[in-house]
């Protein structure tokens, strides 16, 4: 599965979140509440990128 990562209901240091790709298709951040759902929320970019590589390589290692 895919993961994006995407600014999320505010433009401070703690408001990037982890998306599922096909979710936030062809938006543009920052996605608000009803737009779309994250995966998880409240990280700075460094955090979120980690967590997407993460739940990407789990994803990878157990395929549904």
């Amino acid at each position: 599965m895919k993961y994006s990562i995407k600014k999320f209901n505010g433009d401070d240091i703690y408001s990037w979140a982890v998306f599922r790709a096909k979710d936030v298709k062809g938006m543009r951040s920052p996605i608000f509440c009803g737009d779309a759902q994250p995966v998880m929320s409240g990280m700075d970019r460094n955090e979120a990128r980690y967590q997407k590589t993460r739940l990407e390589k789990k994803a990878s290692c157990n395929p549904s």
